[in-house]
């Protein structure tokens, strides 16, 4: 209590002070590493923000030159979505602190506690910002390490910026350890942060899909009762599927957000730019453009309720288009994805579940679909055979023939068997005096026969065969959604294990980044088939254009041949890594293109400098 109190104290103190030629105005914030201030630089009379790392950490000489180290590499990231850094404390300053743009606005973190959770398009564009920022960080060598929504601010005219770059690495290299809860965010951890390996920029992409998790569900994706086991559920994946929580999110938003949060590192996207590129694609099939007036996210700071009413009705139009454009071109599950997501906002739209009974129709029997069929037909039969049970004909009836024997005793009767008539005509033709007598001795009702109900049939029901299962194995650990007979069943990540009906059936794996596996299989009754997959990158096409057709192409060293043999283009298996591609043409010039990273089934055009 005693050191509470005097960290307030000196909080309090530096109040109208100054910190080398910055004026302390006011505390505007605090965290578990750092004080912030608005604070006015008194030369430029400029409104500035103050970070001052709090004493304990700035308090050895070690970590003050550590952190100068740190702010000398980070100041010269100059990004629209990154947090401008003015100055820094130098090495002999008594207090460490950094100074930068004064941001007026909320954190990302104040945004979600107002809203509880977010529209996929508004996850969207913040994350196309993030990415962004991310990729420029990356590519300058810095890894932010510590990416959540207290470290997002949204400044008021929409503006979006990633502030702490490099406090969290200059917190890992430090003594603090994690029981002081300042190495960052256990619940925004990547699994290899978590295990204390060597991070890459793939571990800051793990935290953006943890944020977006967050943006558009309003719950994180790993909890626990405490650090320890918020961490665990990080390393084992101990999560939902993120459409599980939120199905009236973009399918292809949680396509994203799967991948990122795969635990392998060789799993997830490779870098920002693709994550950028895989956003972009999420608003261009809402057909939303975040740079025009209406959809700008100054317009959903300022009226949040107004801006997510008109994007509802503009989804409503454009994913209803969408998914009869796929159903019309048979791309049924994705057309049935698209028209989910409306019923997910309305669970009565008419013209929805008018398209899904059309395209249920259209579909071929799925393993549940033939367990109905099997159960109707069998249900059919059992009708069938208790109607021809109904319309048997009667049975014949062997009526006796009374008759004297002479040479017996008078009372004396023998029973002599006829031919079978009809047992009704034959009642009614025989002489009722002489039957008298008879039926009277052999104790016979002589009334007429009263009609007997049938016995019920009891039709038996059907006995439904045990199901089977499947089980799918990813031999690179990467992900995908599990499809039955074109039918999405789970996903690798969360359901590797799913139930079938016995019979014949067609197994898919199908991940965007990757070529579409596919195996037909049979299966019995409680049979367990097991599937060792093993997905391939979706190749990138290179598409060659203005060249003449006799310029011969090399890709890394390796000459593929003409323009015109090639037919102009060429495919790279790997487009995940960096290629060198030289044209070199008859007059002479050469053209060489250095290609980064690119995104999977991505089309890359190269044009010839020299015409």
């Amino acid at each position: 209590m005693a050191g509470n109190t005097i960290g307030l104290a000196m909080e309090s103190a530096l109040i109208g002070t100054v910190l080398d030629k910055y004026e302390i105005v006011e505390k505007v914030g605090e965290g578990g590493m750092a004080t912030v201030y608005r604070g006015r630089h008194q030369t430029l009379n400029r409104e500035v923000a103050i970070k001052v790392l709090h004493p304990h950490l700035s308090a050895s000489t070690r970590n003050r030159r550590r952190f100068a180290r740190e702010a000398r590499a980070i100041e010269h990231l100059t990004h629209d979505n990154i947090l401008t850094i003015f100055d820094y404390s130098g090495v002999d300053a008594n207090d460490c602190y950094i100074v930068t743009e004064f941001v007026e606005g909320k954190t990302l973190h104040e945004l979600v506690d107002e809203r509880g959770l977010l529209p996929s398009e508004i996850a969207a564009v913040l994350a196309l910002d993030l990415a962004h920022a991310l990729a420029y960080a990356h590519r300058s060598g810095i890894i932010h390490r510590d990416l959540k929504p207290d470290n997002v601010m949204l400044r008021a005219d929409g503006a979006v910026k990633l502030m702490d770059f490099g406090i969290a690495r200059f917190l890992d290299e430090s003594t603090v350890t994690m029981t002081g809860a300042l190495v960052g965010s256990p619940a925004y951890m990547s699994p290899e942060q978590a295990l204390e390996k060597t991070v890459d920029a793939r571990s800051d992409l793990f935290s953006l899909g943890t944020l977006l998790f967050h943006l558009v569900t309003g719950q994180l994706p790993f909890t626990g009762s405490n650090p320890s086991l918020v961490l665990r559920n990080i390393i084992e994946s101990n999560r939902p599927d993120v459409l599980e929580l939120q199905p009236g999110i973009a399918p292809q938003m949680a396509d994203l957000i799967e991948c990122l949060l795969q635990i392998d590192v060789e799993a997830r996207l490779d870098t920002a730019e693709q994550v950028a590129e895989h956003v972009a694609e999420v608003l261009a099939d809402a057909d939303l453009d975040p740079t025009r007036p209406e959809w700008e996210l100054r317009g959903f700071l300022e009226d949040p309720d107004g801006y997510e009413l008109r994007l509802r009705i503009h989804l409503d139009r454009v994913l209803l288009e969408r998914g009869r454009e796929a159903f019309e071109q048979g791309d049924h599950l994705k057309a049935q994805r698209l028209l989910n997501r409306l019923l997910a906002f309305d669970p009565e739209h008419a013209q929805v579940l008018e398209l899904l009974n059309d395209l249920h129709r259209a579909k071929p029997p799925t393993s549940g679909n033939r367990r109905a069929l099997w159960i109707g037909g069998a249900l059919a039969m059992a009708l069938a055979l208790f109607t021809l049970w109904l319309l048997r004909p009667e049975p014949a009836v062997v009526v006796a023939e009374v008759v004297e024997a002479p040479d017996l005793e008078p009372e004396t009767l023998v029973v002599v068997p006829t031919a079978p008539v009809d047992a009704t005509a034959a009642v009614a033709a025989a002489p009722q005096p002489d039957l008298q007598p008879v039926a009277t001795a052999l104790n016979l009702d002589t009334r007429p026969p009263r009609p007997v109900d049938p016995a019920p049939v009891v039709v038996p029901e059907p006995v439904a065969a045990a199901p089977g299962t499947v089980v799918v194995r990813l031999a690179s650990r990467a992900w995908g959604d599990i499809l039955i007979d074109g039918e999405r069943v789970g996903r690798t990540s969360t359901r590797n294990e799913v139930e079938v009906a016995p019979g014949a059936h067609t197994l898919t794996v199908r991940s965007p980044l990757s070529e579409d596996w596919t195996e037909d299989f049979e299966i019995a009754a409680g049979e367990r088939k097991s599937f060792n997959v093993s997905l391939t990158r979706k190749p990138a096409t290179v598409v060659l254009d203005g060249f003449d057709n006799a310029c011969v192409v090399m890709r890394d060293g390796t000459a593929l041949g003409t323009v015109g043999t090639i037919g102009g283009q060429f495919r790279l298996a790997e487009p995940h890594v960096a290629h060198q591609v030289d044209v070199t043409c008859p007059g002479g010039t050469l053209d060489s293109f250095s290609l980064e990273s690119k995104q999977p089934g991505s089309r890359i055009q190269l044009t010839a400098t020299t015409p």
